[in-house]
């Protein structure tokens, strides 16, 4: 179904964008384009949107900050939902959220964040009822996850507030807003650049700490609006729920604490010179995920990879685990990866599996 048999009148007033360019939206730089692109500001605007979509049969995906994608080459021939329009900021239970400062306080308990956009991330999957979320699993993964289990006594303390944040909020911009009122808790994630539904998608992280620490909730639609409990996600390693499922992250509850504003700026400067010791370039950050607790990135190095090279695409000598985009080819990058998979399973008889998630079709 076109876009134009859409005659639905919130439809038909989003913003979209014509002849939508992967290479422009995604930080590897790279892929073709697409019919359209969706900018939805609103839960409304952006269920009725997935709705229609969905009912149309046409292929789509879900865009965020675009940091872990490799799009295909050529005409993708579906739709893109880009939710960076989607950045509202919430306090569901505290309006004085600084109270060293008077002028940090947010009276009407709601931020609203200057979208970008030329962000993306990926969502997708099958529908499950949210009935059946908690019983998905990932075999020995679960067995490998090490996150910290949150600690729900915690949320009666005074020094702990509670964020609503939408799914298309960056992550650097939420940062910016805990430096700015004195909320501590998410510094772990500075310099990720993604936003918190492609973030939560994943269950991404940084230092050993993953997002799904700081989760008390999330809110999806999949044809209705569900609300699931950190449990109902079955967060794992670089996983969770909403991998197992065709659905739209609207909204995430996030734990965070009081802390003084000068401590979180410090920490978050601290994370942001860790981070400056990697590979600089267009990629995806990290491409494969750790086997096993053992570093992807040391596995590829072992097998004498650093430096391969297909084509506009190449294995960073800096960090294995990073393929570096230096032409404008997907199809380079997408080789390079499946040449590394191959290469360490030959030496090693491991089967790396791929962190970064594919648009359209790749061969």
């Amino acid at each position: 179904m076109a876009f134009e048999n859409f005659d639905n009148d919130l439809i038909s007033g989003i913003k979209s964008r014509k002849n939508f360019s992967f290479s422009a939206f995604t930080t590897y730089g790279c892929g073709g384009y697409a019919d359209r692109a969706f900018f939805p500001q609103t839960e409304a605007e952006a269920c009725a949107l997935y709705s229609h979509i969905l009912k149309s049969g046409k292929k789509f995906c879900i865009l965020g900050c675009g940091s872990d994608v490799l799009a295909q080459d050529g005409y993708y021939d579906g739709y893109v939902i880009c939710t960076c329009g989607m950045n509202r900021i919430s306090f569901p239970q505290c309006t004085e959220l600084n109270p060293s400062n008077e002028s940090a306080n947010v009276s009407d308990q709601n931020v609203f964040l200057s979208s970008k956009e030329s962000e993306g991330s990926i969502s997708d999957g099958k529908i499950i009822s949210k009935n059946s979320c908690a019983k998905k699993t990932r075999g020995n993964d679960t067995d490998n996850y090490r996150a910290s289990e949150l600690n729900k006594t915690d949320l009666n303390k005074s020094d702990c507030v509670i964020l609503e944040v939408g799914g298309g909020v960056r992550v650097s911009d939420l940062l910016n807003l805990c430096k700015k009122i004195g909320l501590g808790g998410l510094e772990f994630l500075a310099g990720i650049p993604a936003s918190f539904g492609g973030l939560v998608y994943m269950n991404g992280g940084a230092d050993g700490k993953s997002i799904s620490e700081n989760v008390l909730s999330v809110r999806i639609f999949d044809g209705e609006i569900k609300t699931l409990t950190r449990e109902e996600c079955n967060f794992t390693y670089k996983h969770s729920t909403m991998r197992d499922i065709k659905c739209l992250i609207l909204s995430v509850k996030l734990i965070v604490r009081r802390e003084n504003p000068l401590n979180v700026a410090q920490n978050i400067k601290n994370r942001l010179k860790e981070r400056g010791a990697l590979p600089s370039g267009r990629s995806c950050g990290c491409v494969f995920e750790n086997y096993c607790g053992v570093s992807a990135g040391k596995i590829i190095e072992s097998a004498d990879l650093k430096g391969a090279r297909i084509g506009g695409a190449v294995v960073s000598e800096k960090h294995a685990n990073f393929i570096i985009n230096r032409g404008t080819s997907s199809a380079d990058v997408y080789a390079l990866i499946r040449y590394v998979k191959e290469q360490v399973y030959k030496k090693f008889g491991i089967t790396l599996k791929e962190e970064v998630c594919y648009i359209g079709e790749f061969e």
